[in-house]
């Protein structure tokens, strides 16, 4: 039996291993002896290692995932509106204008044939295994969009306009409906019939749903050509949208005119309160790294309180000892950021499935700087946080903590 005294001591701690890193003798021999202690320190407490990469790789993750939020969907009004949809107005007739009709209007209006391409106007039902859903129709008069619309997928890879028996159509629709390349698709009116196409390509289009038709294929399969109601007008250099806007809809023939200027700002507005989430994601996860790194350096202080005495006893400058435990934390911050940019990536990818709506698209992907930012904010909060610990380690008495133990 032993004495009650000794029972109620702490236990010694575990007997010290050699880690695999002095297995590797021309990088350990490389380091000093405080980074030797440090090395040997991280790798004896593991549950705390691991405590600390997770805290801090889920900062990171946070603010990849809160970045990456805002490189997905900030950019998407741009790419729309000055890569893909070139034309600046869309004039909608009353009724299916003749070609003298179109020439008088673009005449009266100040516009050239070479501004204008002709199209149906209206929208149709896309089927695929049983599953259906409201379109755009485009079918281009001349077919070719060339300087109206450029259809290029994820790559930038110009797309061809669809031949006969062919479809083209975007990219948030192929996903939505789980339709691949070569997949037969059909068009269904209620009023002219059904059309059956195969899908020669998936292009990039991320404002509302659009399928391409080539004219021969509609007249093939319901017997006559689409009625063309609709004109794409490019807008004039240094002309005001909205002004022309207005000059475009003085015709009595003219039913609708949509401005894209408009349509683009709108879109911008919505997306603007994107910033705000971005600015939530921030703060969450600062405060995340706070609590786990407040926490976890405040019990390995506590742990190591008669160690932290000792050294001081040995005679350590406050710099020195504030470095000899700070050290450990920085260690692990590193490592633990770089996990957090892959679990980052992972958690982006699950938000922008869960951000998709009908008729939007959101292209998954984060910016190289959004990445350096994530490592760069993570180590400056683990930075701040371990310079407001310091003060715990000035005050650590250091007989009293010697003598703590009897």
């Amino acid at each position: 039996a032993q004495p009650a005294a000794e029972l109620i001591r702490p236990k010694a701690p575990k007997a010290g291993k050699r880690v695999f890193l002095e297995y590797i003798t021309p990088i350990w021999k490389r380091l000093s002896f405080l980074q030797k202690v440090s090395v040997r320190n991280v790798l004896r407490y593991r549950s705390r290692l691991i405590m600390m990469v997770i805290g801090i790789g889920g900062c990171t993750a946070l603010l990849v995932t809160g970045f990456g939020l805002r490189d997905s969907v900030s950019s998407i009004v741009d790419d729309q509106f000055s890569q893909i949809t070139l034309y600046d107005y869309s004039v909608t007739f009353r009724e299916e204008p003749t070609q003298d009709d179109i020439s008088q209007y673009l005449a009266n209006c100040g516009w050239t044939p070479d501004e204008a391409l002709l199209v149906p106007s209206g929208s149709t039902d896309i089927v695929f295994n049983n599953a259906s859903k409201s379109i755009y129709l485009v079918i281009s008069s001349t077919n070719s969009l060339d300087g109206f619309l450029s259809l290029h997928d994820g790559e930038g890879t110009a797309i061809p306009y669809p031949g006969p028996g062919e479809v083209v159509l975007n990219v948030g629709l192929a996903e939505t409906m789980g339709i691949t390349t070569g997949d037969t698709i059909q068009l269904r009116d209620a009023d002219r019939g059904t059309i059956t196409a195969t899908v020669s390509a998936i292009c990039d289009h991320y404002v509302f749903n659009y399928v391409y038709l080539a004219p021969e294929t509609y007249e093939q399969q319901l017997g006559e050509l689409p009625e063309f109601q609709t004109l794409y007008l490019l807008a004039h250099d240094g002309a005001d949208p909205y002004a022309e806007g207005v000059i475009l809809s003085d015709n009595e023939d003219v039913s609708n005119v949509t401005v894209n200027e408009a349509l683009r700002e709108n879109v911008n507005s919505m997306l603007s309160r994107l910033d705000l989430i971005v600015v939530v994601v921030v703060v969450c996860a600062a405060a995340l790294a706070f609590i786990v790194l407040y926490n976890l350096t405040n019990i390995n202080i506590t742990e190591r309180i008669r160690e932290i005495a000792t050294i001081k006893v040995l005679g350590f400058y406050q710099n020195e000892t504030a470095t000899y435990v700070v050290r450990e934390i920085r260690s692990l911050s590193v490592v633990g950021s770089r996990f957090g940019l892959l679990l980052g990536k992972v958690m982006h990818l699950y938000v922008m499935a869960q951000v998709q709506v009908d008729g939007m698209y959101f292209p998954c992907k984060v910016a190289p700087i959004s990445y350096l930012i994530s490592l760069v904010l993570t180590l400056v909060f683990a930075t701040l946080i371990t310079y407001f610990m310091r003060p715990k380690l000035r005050k650590v008495d250091m007989a009293e903590s010697l003598k703590s133990i009897e």
